[in-house]
Formats: C-alpha cells, structure tokens, sequence
C-alpha cells in the first residue's frame, strides 16, 4: 500500500487526482478526520474541500508503476 500526504484545496487538485488515476489505472482512498473518499469520485470529494492535511493511500497498483506514480503524486503532495 503506498501513502501520500496532500493538500487538494481545490476542483483542479481532484481533476488532477483523477486524471492519476485513471492514468495508471490505480484505486485507493483519501482519508482526513473521519471523511473516507474513493481517489477517483471527483463530486463526492468537492464538498469536502479544502482537504489540507489528507492522506491518500492507493492499494490497488503494480509493483512496476511505483515509481511513475510516485512522481505524480509529487504534484499533489504537501
């Protein structure tokens, strides 16, 4: 399972959380004080905003996208 911390503080942040994704074809959750979101559901997550202190943890990936995935996700981290 890996773990990010992010700061997604608007739409664009949860466009481009998504667009990840879908790109890499990963699925996790993003989890901040009680809220659990699906990392794909870009409405769902937008009454939550600003989510300042989340954690994203995605436990559906290959071994081979680590590093890739890794370096989108440093677009998001905080």
């Amino acid at each position: 399972m890996l773990h990010y911390s992010v700061k997604l503080d608007s739409i664009k942040d949860l466009v481009e959380l998504k667009k990840i994704a879908k790109k890499y074809d990963i699925g996790g959750k993003i989890n901040q004080n009680g809220f659990h979101g699906d990392l794909r559901s870009v409405f769902t997550n937008l009454f939550y905003l600003p989510l300042n202190e989340a954690v994203i943890e995605i436990d559906d990936y290959r071994d081979s996208q680590v590093n890739y995935i890794n370096e989108a996700m440093g677009k998001l981290t905080a």
